[in-house]
């Protein structure tokens, strides 16, 4: 999907959490250009950087999207950890209740969107590795600013 043509349709998380009054959903993100999913490191060894992966069998790459004022939050169901940033670098830490935790999402239909962080209206922006990390960079019409959010079930763990 090019993002080149045009400027995101929405900047609302209300598409994103669908039905009026709805609070939070469960869902699974993708890189839209490539079938990788949105996951981060469970451990501190790991700096609880996130990542992406192909698809696996756990929870890691559940998250739930709750609204919170301005945007959303996005919490990493494995382990309760929400995505925030460390400089420009994606991770998840502890609950904080700052714009550095929270998230606009900017719809560009279909289900693709680009995820701004509150606090520096970067988005967020995979690399062209699996498994490398994510950053929060400033807005420039690549592709690997390009997400895909849809509902996700619970795996039994």
């Amino acid at each position: 999907m090019s993002t080149t043509e045009g400027s995101p349709a929405t900047s609302s998380a209300d598409q994103v959490l669908a039905a009026p009054g709805q609070q939070l959903r469960i869902v699974t993100i993708t890189l839209g250009s490539a079938a990788r999913f949105l996951d981060a490191h469970e451990i501190a060894a790991q700096d609880f950087n996130v990542v992406t992966r192909p698809a696996q069998t756990n929870n890691s790459q559940r998250w739930l999207l709750r609204s919170a004022g301005t945007g959303v939050t996005i919490q990493q169901l494995s382990n309760g950890r929400y995505l925030d940033t460390e400089q420009h670098r994606a991770i998840t830490d502890k609950k904080q209740n700052t714009d550095f935790q929270r998230w606009r999402l900017l719809g560009f239909g279909g289900g693709f969107f680009k995820i701004q962080q509150v606090s520096t209206n970067r988005v967020l922006q995979a690399t062209e590795n699996t498994g490398s990390p994510v950053f929060v960079q400033a807005e420039h019409g690549t592709d690997m600013q390009v997400w895909r959010i849809v509902d996700a079930d619970l795996i039994a763990e």
